[in-house]
């Protein structure tokens, strides 16, 4: 796509190039970007980027989004964050925070800034003026989204929605990342700061099988609850209670007889990101 072209209405596919630098990539990156655009959608209606999971299918996504964004009148942006190109648990979940022995690396090699670059390429080439997106990750992406805030935030961000997550990064200084906040650059001024966020922690109310193929069983996983629903219970309570008497603006919701669906969260996560 030339720097000149227009994203027209409806489902479209558009490639924006990683800029980072990766050795173990010297050809680059691309990522897919799987939009959908109402036909009404004009330059100053909102934009949600919506984060996939484990499968990585973010075409699936849009696909499950598009009905919800022509009732809410969204754009959608789905990036692809492909296995061949990103690889690990840590590329994505984790956001390239750190390496799997726990090294933190330089913030020019965490994936979290591409969110908003993402975001800039695709309102530059739509015509919109919007100077604000909505976020939505479910699963893996919900990892990621949760991780985006508190530790790269952006005002570009007018509501953050992370969706049925296997495992959190609980504001604890004790625990070490990615289950807590030991061993990043995270200190205890910040944690006020992260809790008066827009966070809205949204969960299927049947997300509780303690057995799912993908849910993480590392220790400290398993130390947040047993299935994702009580994990994000016990997520929220412990940035309740990291607030105390100070400002707290995360908010809570479940959708009733939804397990661990994406689809099943969409119009739920597109009417808060709507404004609703």
């Amino acid at each position: 796509m030339s720097a000149t072209a227009r994203i027209d209405a409806g489902s479209s596919r558009v490639v924006f190039n990683d800029p980072r630098p990766d050795p173990r990539y010297p050809s680059g990156r691309e990522i897919p970007l799987w939009l959908y655009k109402p036909e009404r959608h004009g330059p100053d209606d909102r934009i949600v980027v919506v984060m996939h999971g484990m499968s990585r299918n973010a075409d699936a996504y849009r696909d499950a989004w598009a009905e919800p964004a022509e009732r809410h009148n969204l754009m959608v942006v789905a990036p692809e964050f492909s296995n061949a190109a990103y690889p690990e648990t840590y590329d994505y979940n984790y956001g390239n925070m750190v390496t799997p022995e726990g090294v933190l690396l330089d913030r020019k090699q965490w994936l979290f800034p591409l969110v908003e670059q993402i975001f800039a390429f695709v309102r530059d080439r739509s015509g919109s003026r919007r100077e604000t997106f909505g976020l939505y990750g479910h699963s893996a992406g919900g990892q990621l989204v949760h991780r985006l805030v508190t530790f790269a935030w952006t005002p570009a961000i007018e509501r953050a929605i992370t969706a049925n997550a296997g495992s959190y990064t609980m504001p604890d200084f004790a625990v070490s990342y990615p289950f807590g906040l030991k061993g990043t650059h995270f200190a205890g001024a910040d944690l006020p700061v992260l809790l008066s966020r827009p966070l809205t922690v949204l969960l299927g109310e049947q997300d509780c099988d303690p057995t799912h193929h993908n849910l993480p069983r590392q220790p400290e996983a398993m130390a947040q609850g047993p299935h994702r629903f009580a994990r994000g219970q016990a997520y929220f309570a412990a940035g309740r209670a990291a607030a105390g008497a100070g400002a707290f603006n995360w908010r809570i919701d479940t959708v009733p007889g939804v397990a661990h669906s994406n689809p099943g969260m969409a119009a739920k996560a597109a009417a808060i990101l709507a404004g609703g």
